[in-house]
Formats: structure tokens, C-alpha cells, sequence
């Protein structure tokens, strides 16, 4: 088959297609031919070096690509949900830049009729993600009388923050704010199901929040950035809030008033899905499954915005236009 090669700490312009085998079918895999797969942040940091699988990972693991959809092409003996032909979406330990790729049957959905492919590969480390951090009881501040609860979303345009946007609307979060860099990103988030959008190149998102919230602050905070943000976001914290931190862009090195996060009884959590257990990610693929699928079948939750579309010999366009910022949506690739 054929897959994306690279070295650690190459270029974009140095992604270039190679040949390797079928990845072998275990009692518990999926093998799904691939339609199309996802592009997101963490692809960029593997290509960077700074985020590597296991030294005794399988090969197809070393591929990069942690999400795809396509046609289950062969399942293993003790496969029981899944046969083949049956349109599926799945989250990866890797593989997905490739021809075919390998998923353990407990982090594979179906595809609904009301979504295409080229959506699927847009939701599923996206939607594990947010859901994990924001809904999930043992995590999330908003799984509990969301109508009563504030979000505010750095980058609401992209990947993690569009599905933040859109998967908090439709479970009914009272107020949404994000952040986003211009005025066209400001309406795209508007789109994406946020109440209120900062544009953090003209104001101050603080007193923006602040203000949009009548003086109480948020009550959970999605923040990929890190560093100088986290004093700032703490200052729009609400009493008993949360900061969910999921990237470190700005800096892993934070310098902040521990006594103000003291006096809103406040919480930082972070974490990478990656890590987790096939247990805990089952466990949201089964939420994902009973509460989010249905409302794609119902209407009930807007679908996925994919941007662009591009043949897998393209990934370095890809990973250019995510460190430029110009995605709003997902950038899926086309094997």
C-alpha cells in the first residue's frame, strides 16, 4: 500500500509517498480501506519530532494520521459490531496517511447515512477529544446542567475549536464565546454555533469575556496555547471554573497568581488523548455513540466543515496551511 514517509524534524516539502505491506489483522482489528483521512495538530508535532509513538509501536503506528474513514475492508475473528463493506470512521494509534489503515474495533464508529465520508475522517479525534475534556463526568464541568453553564474557546475556527463550538451547541451550553484572528474567522465561528467571537488582534479577550458574561467569568475555558495566556484566562476564569489545556503553542513555562486561582476555587486540567487507555477510549466512543451520533441522524447537530480536500502525495500542503492558521474546519487528504 501506499503511505505518507517522513523523517523527524523534516519539512513539509519533505513528506513523500512510500510502499509498505498490508498492516496484519489481529483477533480484535478493523482493517479499513481508506476514503479519506484527517489532518490535525498532532500530525504536525510528530513530523517536528516532538510527539513520537512508542519505540515498540507496530510499523503502521509510525505513519502519521490519527483519524480516517473508509470501507471496513476485513475484521479480525473477534470482531463482533463491525463486517466488511460497512462504512466506518475510526481513531488511530497511527496509520491513517495511508491506503489502508488498522483500528481496534473499540475505536471504530459507523458512518451515518446523513454524513459522508470525507466528513467522518473530520470527527474522530476531534470529537473524542472535546467530548473527553468537556462532557465526560470524571472530566467535564459541562456534562452537568449545561444550560446553566459559560464556554470560552481559543481558535474557534479550527479542527478542536470548530467541533468544540459545534458539539457544545447542539448539548446545550447556555453561553459560548471564542477567540478567533480576523473579522471572516469571526463570522465562521458564528457558524460553528459561537454566541459571542473575539477577534484577539483588536480587543482584549479578558474584558470581552467578561463583559459577555456580565462581570462573572467563564465557567470552562478550552485553551491550546499555554504560557502567557494562562494568567489571562484565569482572570476570565469564573468562581469554580476550569481551564482544559490541550496544547502549549505560546510555552510550557507559565508564571501566574496561584492566590486568584485559589480564590475562584479554580481547576487546570490538561492531558493528551493519545496516552489514554483503550478502556477510556472505548468509553467515549460508546458516549459518542448513543448521544452524539444520534443527533447527526436527527439533524440535531451540524455537520463537520471540511475546507479542502487533497490527494495523499499533497500532506505537506496540508501540514503548510495548518501552520500558516488559514484552516477553518478540517483539511482532509485523499488517498
Amino acid at each position: 500500500m501506499q503511505h505518507v514517509s517522513y523523517i523527524p524534524g523534516c519539512s513539509p516539502s519533505e513528506l513523500s509517498i512510500t510502499y509498505s505491506p498490508l498492516p496484519t489483522v489481529t483477533p480484535n482489528d478493523v482493517l479499513i480501506q481508506v476514503e479519506y483521512s484527517g489532518v490535525g495538530g498532532t500530525d504536525l508535532a510528530q513530523r517536528r519530532g516532538n510527539f513520537n509513538p512508542k519505540q515498540d509501536s507496530p510499523d503502521h503506528h509510525l505513519i502519521m494520521g490519527l483519524e480516517v474513514s473508509g470501507i471496513v475492508a476485513q475484521v479480525g475473528d473477534d470482531v463482533t459490531d463491525f463486517r466488511q463493506g460497512d462504512r466506518v470512521m475510526a481513531l488511530l494509534y497511527g496509520g491513517g496517511y495511508a491506503q489502508y489503515a488498522l483500528a481496534p474495533q473499540q475505536q471504530v464508529l459507523e458512518v451515518p447515512d446523513t454524513l459522508t465520508l470525507e466528513q467522518g475522517a473530520a470527527i474522530p479525534e476531534n470529537f473524542w477529544t472535546v467530548y473527553a475534556n468537556l462532557f465526560e463526568p470524571a472530566f467535564g464541568n459541562l456534562c452537568e446542567k449545561p444550560e446553566e453553564k459559560t464556554l470560552l474557546v481559543h481558535g474557534g475556527t479550527g479542527g478542536i475549536g470548530s467541533t468544540a463550538l459545534l458539539l457544545s451547541k447542539a448539548l446545550g451550553v447556555r453561553q459560548i464565546i471564542t477567540t478567533v484572528s480576523s473579522p471572516e474567522k469571526m463570522e465562521a465561528a458564528k457558524r460553528f454555533g459561537a454566541d459571542v467571537a473575539i477577534n484577539y488582534n483588536e480587543t482584549d479577550f479578558v474584558e470581552k469575556a467578561m463583559e459577555a458574561t456580565r462581570g462573572k467569568g467563564v465557567d470552562v475555558i478550552l485553551c491550546f496555547l499555554g504560557g502567557d495566556y494562562t494568567p489571562r484566562n484565569i482572570d476570565a476564569m469564573a468562581p469554580f471554573g476550569r481551564l482544559v489545556q490541550l496544547g502549549l503553542r505560546r510555552g510550557k513555562d507559565v508564571t501566574f497568581d496561584f492566590k486568584v486561582l485559589m480564590n475562584k476555587w479554580g481547576l487546570v486540567t490538561g492531558g493528551h488523548l493519545r496516552p489514554r487507555t483503550l478502556e477510556q477510549k472505548e468509553a467515549t466512543r460508546n458516549a459518542l455513540r448513543d448521544l452524539v451520533l444520534p443527533l447527526w441522524k436527527s439533524g440535531g447537530l451540524e455537520k463537520p466543515e471540511v475546507m479542502k480536500v487533497l490527494r495523499l502525495e499533497e500532506a505537506g500542503e496540508a501540514h503548510r496551511m495548518l501552520e500558516k492558521g488559514v484552516v477553518v474546519g478540517k483539511v482532509v487528504l485523499k488517498p
